[in-house]
């Protein structure tokens, strides 16, 4: 079963959508209230198993969507917690403010993100990934296929960035880099090594 939800419900939303949902709850409660407000620990909120989360952009359009084995919420910030996820990113889905007119054509360009753990933080915009992690899509312009290997990798899916300061390996036809430190402008289709930048060029 599949769910999804656009602001401003927010990732409260998905506990009415997820499949094969399961809460944990606060322990179960004394006669003697006061008593039983000092001893529960807090609310853990949720967590589920096999669930998928679509994230809409402003004009309704798809963003994102992720697939994770377990997810879990954190009730004092709202984050979630994910393992074993996967992603498809479109960072076309919004390239316009909130109340500037879409015109609603469906975006062509989609990126492919897996990895051990992640994390979305509780607006939906940012995207954390650690552990493996895979990012596979195509270079802008030219459409060649494109492979980025990390450790942890940040995605900031508004403005369409992504960044990392672990080792950053990307292969590409007629190319292989590999760098400590990572900025990828999707949208501006810019891309910034930071240091320690190696590579090897083969013609095509």
């Amino acid at each position: 079963m599949k769910g999804g939800w656009s602001r401003p419900l927010g990732y409260v939303a998905v506990i009415s959508v997820v499949a094969g949902a399961y809460f944990v709850g606060m322990a179960g409660r004394g006669d003697n209230a006061s008593d039983a407000a000092v001893s529960l620990p807090q609310d853990p909120g949720y967590a589920a198993r096999d669930a998928e989360v679509i994230e809409t952009g402003f004009d309704g359009r798809e963003r994102y969507r992720l697939n994770a084995r377990v997810i879990r919420q954190q009730s004092e910030t709202g984050a979630i917690d994910l393992e074993d996820l996967r992603m498809d990113y479109h960072p076309g889905a919004q390239d316009r403010i909130p109340g500037e007119k879409s015109d609603d054509t469906p975006s062509k360009e989609t990126w492919h993100l897996k990895s051990d753990h992640g994390q979305v933080l509780a607006d939906g915009d940012d995207v954390q990934l650690k552990g493996n992690v895979v990012v596979t899509g195509q270079v802008p312009d030219s459409g060649d296929p494109l492979a980025l290997t990390t450790d942890t990798l940040r995605i900031n899916t508004p403005t369409q960035f992504i960044e990392t300061r672990a080792p950053v390996t990307l292969r590409s036809a007629g190319y292989d880099l590999s760098a400590v430190g990572m900025q990828y402008d999707l949208k501006a289709g810019k891309l910034r090594l930071e240091s320690q930048v190696h590579g090897e060029f083969s013609p095509k």
